[in-house]
């Protein structure tokens, strides 16, 4: 018979947070095995005493009043998830049972990423029971469904599938869940690799969610028949499908009067547009196709040119660069430092690159429209692929001018339209039939 105590002490030499402690209970002499790090050792005590434990009980009693299981070497594992295994004195007999938590979290804040004005001020955290919970009092139905998928790659990774029973696609969710449930031995530790368990490539555009740090919009998509699907260890929802929709509206929006409402999604569609081609359009017409502008128009931009050394595209190319690192150095800095960087890459770094005539105060204007055009989006994240889109039509519009603009826009209508997700095209967003509401 084996002997657990010692698969046990072999373990501790690995593992510093491996407790082994030995308890006293009644007449017997038990082994207490655990990771001090994920579970509260005296809490755990107390529970197990508070279980029912008499002077003269045995080791096969104590196992009777926790509920629990026989415990097997090949499930050392399950320690890593909170259970606690008691062996008797002799190391021969080994049980496991769920101990009591250790605070791992830290407490609820306002969301860091996504901005809805008098919206509540909670933000999902990083433990998957915490997220859940968040939705159930948010939401508060009784048939919210929280469905459970494990996947135990190289690292074990809990995550759970959270819908509506009477409002969600029965399709979506019937596709959902088999390629969640055939990617069970599969790793989830990042985007690409969810993307891949869902059969997507990692290299499409458009991921088939997108994400959210705010419950109340993870459960307006619930409400309009998507599903939710939360990571353990991770702050935020993935919304399926992602749909067009989520570019220009936000739950907040049904707070103000339908006009209102619809003129700011009206506003948030045009600064796709704006931020998309602006920056070609600026190209092709001055590099590749002047003669169609107006004869003033011409003059002013051939003044503002003078002295400049680089061609359009080059200037273009060039800020566009400068723009990026801007925004991803802003994105990794502390929120006190941010804004003073901003401000030095905004202001005094543009304005010494037009005082150097490196590039003309019009390109200036031009990209400033654009990348502040770029932000009008409900979500960060689904500006990147706005950017993505804008360096190739800017390309494009520098080798063939105004048909490279509108041949690379006209892609890219294409693209959009030709993506479907779960059987629910990416364009649709108001066929009802397929989600009732975006």
């Amino acid at each position: 018979m084996n002997n657990f105590l010692d698969v046990m002490l072999k373990n501790s030499k690995l593992n510093r947070d491996l407790k082994i402690e030995m308890l006293q209970l009644g007449e017997e002499h038990i082994w207490l095995v655990c990771y001090d790090s994920v579970v509260n050792v005296q809490e755990t005590i107390t529970f197990i005493w508070n279980s029912g434990i008499s002077p003269t009980v045995s080791y096969e009693d104590i196992c009777r009043h926790l509920v629990g299981k026989a415990w097997k070497p090949e499930e050392m594992n399950a320690l890593q998830q909170g259970q606690v295994i008691l062996i008797n004195a002799n190391g021969e007999q080994a049980f496991s049972f769920q101990g009591k938590p250790t605070s791992l979290a830290r407490a609820i804040e306002r969301p860091e990423n996504e901005s809805m004005p008098f919206a509540p001020a909670i933000a999902f955290m990083e433990p998957l029971t915490t997220n859940i919970g968040l939705i159930r009092k948010g939401m508060n139905s009784q048939s919210l469904v929280a469905e459970g998928f494990t996947f135990t790659g190289a690292a074990t990774k809990e995550a759970s599938l959270i819908y509506h029973s009477e409002l969600v696609d029965t399709d979506l969710l019937r596709q959902v869940k088999t390629l969640l449930q055939n990617a069970s031995n599969r790793d989830l530790q990042s985007g690409q690799d969810l993307m891949e368990i869902l059969d997507c490539s990692r290299y499409d555009l458009l991921s088939p969610f997108y994400k959210t740090e705010i419950p109340m919009q993870a459960i307006s998509s619930i409400m309009k028949g998507r599903v939710v699907m939360l990571i353990e260890g991770e702050p935020v929802a993935y919304v399926l499908p992602l749909l067009f929709g989520d570019f220009i509206s936000i739950e907040w929006d049904r707070q103000l009067p339908f006009l209102i409402m619809l003129g700011l999604r009206c506003l948030r569609l045009m600064s796709i547009v704006i931020a998309l081609l602006t920056p070609g359009l600026y190209v092709a017409l001055v590099s590749v196709n002047p003669e169609a502008l107006r004869i003033e128009l011409a003059l002013s931009v051939a003044s503002s040119r003078i002295g400049v050394p680089l061609p359009t595209f080059l200037e273009m190319a060039f800020l566009l660069i400068i723009s990026e690192i801007s925004i991803e150095s802003t994105q990794r800095l502390p929120k006190n430092i941010a804004g003073s960087i901003t401000v030095i890459g905004g202001i005094v770094l543009g304005t010494a690159i037009v005082d150097a005539k490196l590039v003309s105060s019009l390109v200036i204007i031009v990209l400033s429209v654009s990348v502040t055009a770029t932000f009008a989006f409900p979500n960060y994240l689904n500006t990147l692929n706005i950017r993505i889109m804008r360096t190739a039509i800017v390309v494009l519009s520098g080798i063939f001018g105004v048909f490279g603009l509108f041949a690379g826009f006209i892609a890219i209508c294409f693209y959009v339209c030709k993506i479907e997700h779960f059987g629910i095209p990416f364009m649709k967003f108001l066929d009802f039939k397929k989600i009732r509401q975006t």
